[in-house]
Order: C-alpha cells, then sequence, then structure tokens
C-alpha cells in the first residue's frame, strides 16, 4: 500500500463548519492506516503547537511561517530565515504602509514589535531602540481593509526582491524568498520519501495557492471563490470528508 501525506491549513480549514470531531475521527482513521498528517499555517511554531494542542488534532508534523518552519514530532526538520540585516527595512515598510500592527517571528518564539489604535496612535511593545535584528522566519503585519492588504503584498513583491510575500485577509506575511507552503510540503515529502502526487493539501485563503497548485488539493466550502478555483481534487464540506474521499479512491491501492 501507497503511504499518503495530508497538510492542511489550519485556520478557516480544521473544524470548518462546526467539524472539529469529524475531522479528528477521520484523521485518526487516515493515521492508523500508516498515513502521514499534519498541519501547515502561516502562525509562528509557538502558536501552531498552542492551537493543535488546544483542539487536539493528531498530528505528525508542524509546519509553521507558511513553509518556512518544520518539526516532525518535536525534531527540527528545517528552519528557513531571512537574514538580520533585512529587519529594519521590513518594519519600517510595514509601518509607513499603514499596518495596525508588527510581529516577527523566530525558532524561540514571536516579538510583538508595535500595534497602531483606533486613534491612530502607535504604541512600540518593545521599544524601537531594544528591537533586535537577529535572523527571522517571518515578518507580519496587520491591514484594516484585506483589499489593502492584497495592494500591499504587490508593493512588498517590488521593493523587496529578496522576500516572498503571502497575503491573507488582512494579514500581510514576508518571508525567505522561495518559500511558501509549497516549497515547505516538496521539502517534507521528499523527506520522507513519498511521490507529490500522493501528497494531499487543503486549505482556505490566498496563502495556500501555492500549494494548491502545486499538489492534488481541496479547497473548504468557506474559502473565497477565488481561492476555490485553485483546486485540484474539488470542493470540501470539512477536512473529514475529505480524507474519507482520499481513502476511498486509493483504497487498494
Amino acid at each position: 500500500m501507497k503511504r499518503l501525506l495530508i497538510a492542511s491549513d489550519f485556520d478557516g480549514t480544521i473544524g470548518t463548519g462546526a467539524r472539529l470531531q469529524e475531522d479528528l475521527d477521520a484523521i485518526d482513521a487516515f493515521r492508523a492506516r500508516g498515513h502521514l498528517f499534519g498541519l501547515i499555517s502561516g502562525r509562528n511554531n509557538a502558536g501552531l503547537r498552542a492551537m493543535r494542542q488546544r483542539f487536539g488534532v493528531p498530528c505528525d508534523f508542524l509546519m509553521s511561517d507558511n513553509g518556512g518552519v518544520c518539526y516532525v514530532g518535536e525534531e527540527l526538520l528545517f528552519s528557513h530565515q531571512m537574514g538580520a540585516e533585512y529587519f529594519f527595512p521590513l518594519a519600517d515598510f510595514l509601518l509607513f504602509e499603514g499596518s495596525d500592527m508588527v510581529a516577527v517571528n523566530r525558532n524561540d518564539g514571536v516579538d510583538m514589535l508595535f500595534y497602531r489604535d483606533e486613534q491612530g496612535n502607535i504604541t512600540e511593545q518593545i521599544q524601537r531602540d531594544r528591537w533586535v535584528p537577529r535572523p527571522f522566519s517571518q515578518m507580519s503585519g496587520i491591514f484594516r481593509d484585506p483589499a489593502h492588504c492584497l495592494a500591499m503584498a504587490e508593493k512588498a513583491k517590488t521593493c523587496f526582491p529578496y522576500l516572498t510575500a503571502l497575503p491573507s485577509d488582512d494579514c500581510l506575511d514576508l518571508v525567505p524568498k522561495g518559500r511558501d507552503k509549497a516549497a515547505g510540503v516538496a521539502e517534507l515529502a521528499a523527506h520522507f520519501q513519498i511521490d507529490e502526487g500522493d501528497v494531499y493539501v487543503v486549505g482556505d485563503n490566498y496563502n495556500d495557492l501555492a500549494m494548491l497548485d502545486a499538489f492534488p488539493s481541496f479547497v473548504v466550502e468557506n474559502a473565497p471563490e477565488d481561492v476555490k478555483k485553485h483546486a485540484t481534487e474539488g470542493i470540501t464540506p470539512s477536512v473529514g470528508a475529505m480524507i474519507k474521499k482520499i481513502l476511498a479512491c486509493t483504497a487498494g491501492q
């Protein structure tokens, strides 16, 4: 029997449509057959671990920072970092383009740099002269308008050719060039020696597009219509329903 791998987005994907228990039961059944299941998210590793534990999602791997950092169990498989020299240019870009919050992800946690209140006043969580420009896996900014967020993603690509800009609703994630969820899943599949045709992915937002286009893919029903167009295997009401379909289609292979 071929070994399969599923990489699932978390926010807006796991438990969609109040089907969390259905998802968990299907994941257990999938893994019981020797297949691999894990979460892939724009969250930082600590945040993703906390959500995985809170919702009780059984996992073989956790991939955070939009495919930049991956743990298999407790073992770090890979971590792709952006150089410390890019820290201040990117933070200033997000600040001056109107971001309401800027945070930077590192392997050992996340630093909230500043946030902007409703009156436009900026509060620095860490005083600027104490911002430490170490290498980082992701810098993120929150914008009030998703359309503005999309526009800033395009501007970031022009201004900073050494990065990848990944918008998701009102959040813009900036990661090292060439990193996205597709790159992370491909690196993970190679580690497990699983053919990319035996890898399935599921998501719901714009930062999932690269992996949706690269692998057999599903999109959940609550996703934007233009994201749904990227599903190669169809639209699914839940991760659990997707798993049942995959197991049915691959039975006996």
